[in-house]
């Protein structure tokens, strides 16, 4: 383990009853109630005994689909992929404050806060396979661990941060209040959730059910493949040209993700205002995004009154 990472590491839980951990080694970790914690590859391994071969309901589809793959050796790609305002955000930050990215997937923003320089950074994922790819490319403190059950400590980091994550949880409630939790008071929280009234939710409840229905049919499955997959490979040859090129499984990937997986919530404002308002949280600033219109909020954590 990195020794910069020891203040970190002091804000580990025992996922469930939230007990501080003993390092027994650099392979283990054990909580007061005897539960032990391996390290894997760097990574350590702080779900619950009956969880570790279990899935977040999607079939382990992130597991074997690491989501967000880029060429880390490349900072323009790595720059490329973290949208603006986050970079304006993080202008704000010192490079010792304390940031949680929650659902870190390969390092999407994770690698870009240790290209950065940021110094205390814990990186979660629930796939094994995606958080060892950010261990592998950062400097961060890298924990495989559940966001609806987060084992950290609460009102602990200065900054947490949750894109595209939240909505695809079987309980995005529960993982929304589990994110804020963690968060000091006065602290920030950016979370992008996905907006049912936008021309991908609208995509999604009928073309996507269409395809979704003929993926679900072995003798159909071709017409998902026909009028799903290659269409949605040929539209970002066409409007998208300006991305990366991608092998064909990444894209089959990202286009799964996209239409096939039904494990999605989308929310309208209403429903983010209730969830603000049940964790006493405050908007500092939010917009809707492209044609996805993905709902950014950049949120601070009320104060509590003296």
């Amino acid at each position: 383990m990195e020794p910069d990472h020891e203040e970190l590491m002091a804000l580990l839980r025992s996922p469930g009853d939230l007990q501080p951990l003993k390092r027994l080694s650099n392979k283990e970790f054990q909580s007061p109630a005897g539960k032990k914690f391996p390290v894997i590859d760097g990574v350590i391994c702080l779900l619950k005994e009956e969880e570790r071969d279990k899935d977040l309901g999607d079939n382990k589809f992130y597991e074997e689909n690491p989501f967000g793959l880029r060429d880390w050796s490349n900072p323009e790609e790595v720059e490329a992929g973290v949208e603006r305002d986050m970079k304006q955000i993080l202008k704000e930050m010192t490079r010792d404050a304390k940031i949680a990215d929650i659902g870190a997937g390969t390092g999407r923003i994770s690698n870009y806060l240790s290209m950065k320089g940021f110094t205390h950074v814990v990186s979660l994922d629930y796939s094994l396979a995606s958080i060892k790819m950010v261990k592998q490319n950062s400097n961060n403190l890298c924990i495989r661990g559940n966001i609806l059950c987060l084992p950290l400590e609460t009102n602990s980091f200065d900054f947490v941060i949750c894109t595209g994550v939240i909505h695809h949880t079987p309980a995005p409630r529960l993982a929304f209040s589990e994110c804020t939790r963690i968060v000091k008071p006065g602290g920030k929280f950016y979370v992008r959730l996905r907006n049912i009234h936008s021309p991908y939710g609208y995509l999604f409840k009928t073309y996507g059910a269409l395809l979704r229905f003929f993926e679900a049919r072995k003798s159909l499955r071709f017409l998902s493949d026909l009028l799903g997959f290659k269409v949605y490979k040929l539209t970002r040859q066409v409007f998208y040209s300006h991305l990366p090129k991608r092998e064909d499984d990444v894209l089959r990937g990202k286009y799964e993700n996209l239409f096939i997986k039904d494990l999605i919530t989308f929310f309208n404002s209403r429903q983010v205002k209730q969830m603000l308002k049940e964790n006493n949280l405050e908007i500092i600033y939010g917009r809707k995004v492209g044609f996805t219109h993905r709902q950014h909020f950049y949120i601070t954590r009320k104060k509590e009154n003296k």
